[in-house]
This record gives C-alpha cells, structure tokens and sequence, in this order.
C-alpha cells in the first residue's frame, strides 16, 4: 500500500500566486472560478473532448483539459508508454496549479492516470482534490480493458475502436491514419498495464464514479469496485449511454457535475 504521508490530509487551500505555464494546460476558461475542474481524457484521444465543458458547467467552474503528449497540438512529441513516468510530470507540471480548490475528473484511461496522480501526491503530502471523478473505467486493482489490443492486428483493433464509438469509421479509408490512431491507443493501453495495484490504496478523498449503461467494456460491478479505493465518501451514477456517454448523454452528465461542483466549491 502507498505510504501515507505524515501530516493529515486536507482539500487544497486557495493560493494567490500565479502558477507557471505549462504544455500540459490550455489557457483557463474561468481564471476567477471558486473550484477548478482537470480533466484527463480517455486511451486514443485528446484534450478536445473536454472542448464544451466549460461554456456547460459555467463561470463558477475554471474548466483545465490536460493534454497528454503524442495527440493533437502535442502530436510530435514523444508518447508515455508508462505510468509513474507520466505522473512524476504531470504532479510536477500540475503542481503548481493544485495549489487551489479542485476536483479531478477522467475518463477510461484518463480515470487511472488521475487516480494514479492523486495516489502520488498523497504519497508525499501534497494538496489532494475535494473529489475524484471516474468515468468509464474499471477500478484499478481490476484487469484493464482491451487488455487483448497488444496482440490484436490493426484491422481488428480499428473495427473494435469503431464499435465502440471511440474511431470514426472514415479511419478505414486512410491507412496512415488509422495505423497512426491505433498506435496511440495501443501506447495508452501500455500506460494503463503497467500501474497494476497489488494493495488497494484506500484515498481520502471522496470518490465519485459514472458508468453508462450500455458500456460493452465496463459493468456495473467494475464501477462499484471503486469504493474499495477510497476512506472517504464512495457513490456512483448510472447514465444511458456506452462507454462514451460524456457524448453520448452530455447534458445529463453536465446537469450531474454542476451540483457536485457546487458542493464541492
């Protein structure tokens, strides 16, 4: 189990000094909002899934998409294929910017690395959110999803992903774009596989979790084992849709946050 840290835990406290910049950060939608909202997106995607959220949730929320690197406006630089690699950067990229009330939210893959993150700042003493939101994903003493994909052959991994919602079926007509997007996913994958928890670490913070009900990847069961990973609070919410229901069922998703962030703020 990860060690606890010597002090007790407490929420962020608010801090006036302006935090550094940061290639993992676009610039804020709400400088002045009481709570701040990060967000890590799901295996194969981006940043630009988070786009809507902050004209959704409104002023009162300071909306941060992280971008990991190897997608989208950071598609050239070199991708992670490992999890306590990511995080040492993201907690010292990100650091300076938990410094003030926040709540973490991710999604499939994004939910392990946000986990994982939380994991490591309690480690070492450091501010931890209000609550961590998981979406989409098994809890992290469970086998990952798509464990299959590291032996699967392109073509079958594409009409997978496309299955699922999660890769336009246009990929199919441009085989460097399909071989480029089944390759990111196949690397987040790897991220995933590598933080494997043999002791369940029981947080302190609170722990929300979110499932679709039509998920093929994630059950009921997987979401609830998340309440074997916190010392807090633990509930969930059932949406209608699968494994994407943050488009699936975005303004019922919304409606969920803006009162858990009211409370959390």
């Amino acid at each position: 189990m990860n060690p606890r840290p010597d002090q007790p835990w407490s929420p962020a406290a608010p801090a006036h000094v302006p935090a550094q910049r940061t290639r993992y950060l676009a610039a804020q939608g709400a400088p002045d909002a009481r709570i701040q909202l990060f967000c890590f997106h799901q295996a194969g995607g981006g940043a630009s899934m988070f786009a809507r959220w902050q004209e959704a949730l409104g002023a009162g929320v300071n909306v941060r998409p992280v971008q990991l690197p190897g997608r989208e406006a950071r598609a050239s630089e070199p991708r992670f294929r490992e999890m306590s690699a990511l995080t040492a950067e993201l907690d010292r990229e990100l650091g300076p910017h938990l410094r003030r009330p926040h709540v973490l939210y991710g999604h499939s893959m994004g939910a392990l690395v946000a986990h994982a993150l939380v994991r490591r700042r309690w480690a070492r003493g450091a501010s931890l959110p209000e609550c961590l939101l998981v979406g989409a994903a098994r809890a992290p003493h469970l086998p990952i999803v798509l464990a299959e994909a590291t032996t699967m052959p392109d073509d079958e991994l594409a009409r997978r992903l496309i299955d699922l919602g999660g890769m336009s079926p246009m990929m199919l007509r441009y085989p460097d774009w399909r071989e480029a997007a089944v390759s990111l996913v196949r690397d987040d994958l790897r991220v995933c596989a590598s933080d494997r928890e043999r002791d369940v670490a029981r947080l302190p913070c609170p722990i929300q979790a979110f499932t679709g009900a039509r998920d093929e990847l994630v059950g009921i069961e997987d979401i609830r084992a998340w309440e074997r990973h916190t010392a807090a609070a633990f509930a969930w919410r059932e949406l209608p849709g699968g494994h994407f229901f943050t488009r699936d069922c975005h303004d019922q998703l919304m409606a969920m946050l803006r009162g858990l962030l009211e409370r959390a703020g």
